[in-house]
């Protein structure tokens, strides 16, 4: 923790509690130019003095140290948990929705590939059907041709 860190939240730590730099002075037992040569880094605080200060005004000693207590880490944490978690449950419900959309559209998509497969039958059917004709046409279309040429053939 650098040292400006620490008299920052001091001073802090104290505009918060509406207290005066004499009034910070008397609560931890140090003289007011003391306390302000701690505020601006003049002299270095020590333990006793963070420990009085935290008695003193009812805080958690890493209050005046970083600016926060565990406390409120731990409540800002899960408040930021809490709204990550609303966040992820929001997308994953509009997801959830964008699955659904596309399970309808494959739905369709398969029945549409169901009635193609079924009318692709049904014209390989006609096919073979015309392709059967065509044979039957073709032979009688032979026969004929024979018989004409077997009564040319005679007549002449």
């Amino acid at each position: 923790m650098g040292k400006k860190k620490v008299e920052k939240n001091i001073a802090e730590v104290r505009n918060s509690l509406k207290l005066t730099q004499a009034e910070m002075a008397k609560k931890i037992g140090i003289s007011r130019q003391a306390y302000i040569n701690l505020e601006h880094g003049k002299t270095s605080v020590i333990n006793k003095q963070i420990t009085k200060m935290a008695e003193s005004c009812g805080l958690p000693e890493e209050k005046i140290l970083f600016g926060y207590s565990v406390e409120e880490l731990s409540s800002n944490m899960l408040r930021e948990s809490e709204a990550h978690k609303e966040q992820l449950n929001a997308v994953i419900r509009e997801k959830d929705d964008e699955i659904e959309v596309l399970k309808e559209k494959l739905d369709i998509l398969t029945q549409l590939i169901f009635s193609e497969r079924q009318t692709v039958k049904t014209q390989i059917q006609l096919i073979d059907e015309q392709k059967t004709r065509i044979a039957h046409l073709a032979q009688e279309n032979l026969t004929l041709h024979k018989e004409l040429r077997s009564a040319k053939n005679r007549r002449d």
